[in-house]
């Protein structure tokens, strides 16, 4: 994944301050997630007890708290917004270039709505969804440590249970990861495949009326249609699986802890204010742990999507021949046995083509005196008119 993220990084990392900005209000929001927690400990301890300590400060020190994570989420999601649509305005200017310098083979194995496709929706979801997770995921992981950091401040043997956690919810991750990026690249093939038939069906209407084609053309949109349903639904499974199998083992470790703690609490070990506020913070655990798993998904997608544009620059070679000039044309038309494979393994759209037309003359004449190119005409009435 690392080296995938690597060869996305060249156009979004232009924008310093955005990531600059963005890196700082995660921080300082993460920073903050302990301190909910650590305000119940002395609260339940000597907030029940008279002229303890003055219980003004608990509701201004409430809203100081939610008040710096509310501007730190603004600012952090307005320096990704920024990050996001810089990026995405590079990419696609070098995308652009590329089609404009590329060799012709290239839209000959692909058809106009995936380039487009590819250019417009792939690469502005993909960016989207991977600075998003990406970010989101450094929130989650600075917010583990500094529930983590407080957890070992409260009680370092409880804390012990809780690492057990991470490398089974690791595990999890890593393997469901490795499916929903298979069933991506799938996913996007299918809606390749999909987006051409409808393409070709709107395009060619008048053929698919003319020769009674719409019964196959329905049968196709069907199978296509049923093929990205069923994608669509394993993914689902698998991002489903790694956020049920992340939360049971979240419930395990939980359990174990307070077990742990009610015995500790028996034997004199722990105030009420230290277990209520190691269980809160336990708790508050469970959100980031989850929200790890459910990560994965995102990345996994959107590198997929970045990927297929990257893929279309660097898979794709710029046209080098072509070097005929003149300075004005005779007028003369003449096409001796052509052919147009568009791939290897289809029959060809055009096979052995020939026709020649002199300066001055019309092909419509010419074809209508010839018998053998009027029944070919009546195919492309356009032609007629």
């Amino acid at each position: 994944m690392l080296r995938r993220i690597a060869r996305v990084w060249p156009y979004f990392s232009g924008s310093r301050a955005g990531w600059a900005l963005a890196i700082g209000a995660t921080i300082v929001a993460s920073a903050t997630e302990p301190f909910v927690p650590a305000l119940l400990k002395p609260l339940l301890d000597r907030g029940f007890q008279r002229d303890s300590f003055n219980l003004w400060l608990v509701p201004f020190t409430l809203m100081l708290l939610f008040t710096v994570r509310g501007v730190s989420g603004f600012l952090a999601q307005f320096a990704l917004a920024k990050v996001t649509n810089d990026g995405l305005l590079r990419l696609r200017k070098a995308m652009f270039g590329k089609l404009l310098s590329a060799r012709l083979s290239l839209f000959a194995d692909q058809s106009s709505s995936a380039i487009a496709n590819t250019v417009v929706y792939e690469v502005f979801n993909g960016s989207s969804m991977l600075i998003n997770a990406l970010m989101k995921l450094a929130r989650d992981v600075l917010t583990l440590l500094a529930l983590i950091g407080y957890l070992v401040y409260l009680n370092w043997k409880l804390t012990l249970v809780v690492a057990l956690l991470f490398p089974a919810v690791a595990f999890v991750i890593q393997n469901l990861s490795r499916r929903l990026y298979r069933l991506t690249k799938e996913s996007q093939i299918a809606t390749d495949d999909l987006a051409y038939v409808v393409e070709e069906n709107v395009m060619a209407h008048r053929d698919v009326r003319l020769h009674g084609a719409q019964a196959s053309q329905a049968s196709r949109f069907d199978i296509l249609s049923n093929s990205l349903r069923r994608l669509s639904m394993k993914s689902t499974a698998a991002y489903a699986g790694m956020s049920a199998i992340t939360q049971v083992l979240a419930a395990m470790a939980l359990s174990a802890v307070i077990s742990i703690a009610l015995l500790q609490s028996a034997e004199n070990t722990t105030t009420v204010g230290g277990f209520v506020a190691f269980v809160t913070a336990m708790l508050l655990l469970i959100a980031p742990v989850k929200s790890l798993s459910d990560a994965a998904t995102p990345v996994t997608r959107g590198l997929a999507a970045l990927e297929r544009g990257l893929d279309l620059m660097d898979l794709t070679h710029d046209e080098s021949s072509g070097s005929f000039v003149k300075s004005r044309a005779l007028g003369d038309i003449e096409f001796a046995n052509v052919s147009v494979v568009y791939k290897t393994d289809a029959h060809p759209a055009l096979n052995q083509f020939s026709l020649s037309i002199k300066a001055g003359k019309r092909w419509l004449s010419l074809a209508r005196r010839a018998p053998e190119k009027q029944a070919w005409l009546t195919s492309y009435p356009d032609l007629l008119k």
